[in-house]
């Protein structure tokens, strides 16, 4: 009795528990959050093949003025679908096809639409970008020499359709196709172009470098995280109640524990060591033993019931709050029968244990410590 006395004591210091659990913070799903101005940075270079059509003689085709192509480009994604690039496109042209060919730069600034992010959302691994432009810029023929004029120059009209292959978070592989309209007459050769313009059109593939930071992280989902704060707070605060509840079954064991040890300091007789009633607590609707600290008094009880061969009455309630009468009959029953199973487990002879439910009651204060069974010595 001595040692179940000090179990008794030392369980509430078990009354405090840790949970820990890992906290995510929801976002949302076509959501990201700007990012400074240094971040998603980008520059490609390029190589391909380019068609000039502005001057058309009998029996050419469009093919007869192919020229090889160069071009280079740094720009910037302000979001994952606008963004801009300053561009190079040069090398050299070729009027018609027995013509010379000249050599030409076009410096354009194009507006970028992402069409990919814009209509799927934003998906920093996805492999294909789909990327139409449109931009303005301005031309030289650097070859053309005549009387007061060193070369041809012209405003320019820039469109295409840039397609990049992500390979790795900073590489990605271009394929592009644009479409430039100049001046007619831009190569020097007075001709007719299409709708009084010179038009070059160019299919290139090439590589992009992304520098400093690459992506955007997704805005955080301000009405999930205060409902989920909310959640917590709740389960907290029943958490809380919890602990508050387990705390008063303590203090009335500890109680209970210390009178039975004065008891038993001054007791004539071992029968006396079980005048105190022991309860084993229960969860709402459970009649399952969970408490490490109720497995322990069970045993110091279930070794003085041995040494002793006391009868026990094992008696089991639930609260009436909760349930009809007939179910917590039922519950009452089968709670008192899995305390004394676990004694007998312990060792404790079944013609020691009188089994019994007396159904829902209302005698204790809070309701919660209505949930249990009690052992006493059988009158």
């Amino acid at each position: 009795m001595m040692a179940l006395a000090f179990v008794s004591i030392a369980m509430v210091s078990f009354a405090q528990e840790t949970v820990t659990s890992e906290v995510v913070v929801p976002t949302l799903k076509n959501s990201v959050a700007t990012n400074s101005f240094w971040s998603n940075w980008f520059i490609s270079v390029n190589g391909g093949y380019q068609l000039y059509n502005g001057v058309k003689t009998k029996g050419e085709s469009m093919f007869d003025h192919g020229t090889a192509a160069i071009s280079a480009y740094v720009g910037k994604w302000h979001t994952p679908g606008y963004g801009w690039r300053v561009a190079y496109n040069g090398f050299e042209l070729k009027p018609f096809e027995d013509a010379d060919k000249f050599s030409f730069y076009n410096v354009h600034a194009d507006a970028m639409f992402n069409l990919s992010n814009l209509l799927f959302g934003y998906n920093e691994k996805r492999v294909w970008n789909f990327i139409p432009y449109l931009g303005v810029g301005i031309a030289s023929n650097l070859d053309y020499e005549a009387e007061n004029q060193d070369r041809i120059g012209s405003l320019t009209a820039n469109a295409g359709i840039l397609n990049t292959f992500r390979i790795a978070k900073h590489w990605a592989i271009n394929l592009e196709l644009s479409a430039t309209a100049a001046k007619n007459g831009f190569s020097g050769v007075e001709g007719k172009g299409h709708g009084g313009y010179d038009l070059i059109f160019a299919a290139m593939a090439g590589v992009t470098y992304k520098f400093n930071k690459v992506g955007w992280e997704n805005t955080p989902d301000v009405d999930a995280i205060n409902a989920a704060n909310a959640a917590a707070l709740a389960a907290l605060g029943a958490q809380l109640a919890a602990k508050e509840s387990e705390n008063s079954q303590l203090k009335s064991q500890l109680a209970a524990a210390k009178a039975a040890l004065a008891k038993c300091q001054n007791a004539p007789k071992e029968v006396d060591m079980f005048d105190a009633a022991q309860s084993v607590f229960f969860s709402i609707n459970s009649s399952k033993i969970d408490s490490k600290k109720e497995i322990l008094n069970l045993k110091a009880l279930a070794q003085a019931a041995k040494e002793t061969g006391v009868k026990l009455a094992v008696t089991g309630y639930a609260d009436s709050a909760t349930g009809s009468a007939a179910y917590n009959q039922t519950l009452s029953e089968a709670r008192a029968k899995a305390v004394a199973a676990k004694l007998v487990e312990m060792g404790v002879p079944e013609s020691q244990l009188i089994v019994e439910g007396k159904g829902g009651v209302d005698t204790e204060s809070p309701i919660q410590l209505n949930r249990r069974v009690i052992i006493a010595p059988a009158k």
